[in-house]
């Protein structure tokens, strides 16, 4: 129990680290110029922004896998135009007690809790909001996988 805190706050933290560089107003204007999506910021053409992503992906997992914090390592980010994937691993020794204190169901909605807490990150860009879009992080532990998801209509006001 005494690891909750600690273990979310830093994956909170850590996650900020793999999103994109780009500032969103920028990132968005340039779809914009490139007429990838309009000025409401919906898709126009998917394709070419699913192109632009794997890119943006493939750049991005030359840095991994990295270590977030001292429990977490994500391995795998995909990045297109309506989902953004991350992979991981939870790497702390006695997080099996903890997952045995608190069961799959409790510790699968404190990860839900934690990317819900962090939408800004995830939901950087106009595009992400403005269009049909989720998050999926599956995080494995040494007895668990845990499968999570989020979409910009949960992070709404957020």
């Amino acid at each position: 129990m005494k690891y909750r805190t600690p273990f979310f706050a830093a994956l909170g933290l850590g996650l900020g680290i793999i999103s994109t560089a780009i500032h969103a107003s920028e990132f968005d204007q340039y779809l914009q110029q490139k007429q990838i999506i309009n000025s409401k910021y919906k898709i126009k053409k998917k394709a070419e922004l699913n192109e632009l992503l794997a890119v943006l992906s493939a750049e991005d997992s030359k840095t991994l896998p990295l270590q977030i914090d001292q429990n977490t390592v994500i391995e795998q980010l995909k990045l297109t135009a309506d989902k953004t994937e991350l992979k991981g691993l939870i790497i702390t020794p006695d997080f099996a007690q903890f997952e045995q204190d608190k069961g799959t169901k409790e510790v699968t909605s404190l990860i839900r809790k934690n990317l819900l807490n962090n939408c800004a990150i995830f939901y950087e860009h106009q595009y992400q909001l403005q269009n049909p879009y989720k998050v999926s992080l599956e995080l494995s532990s040494t007895t668990q996988t845990y499968d999570v998801e989020i979409t910009q209509k949960d992070c709404k006001g957020k």
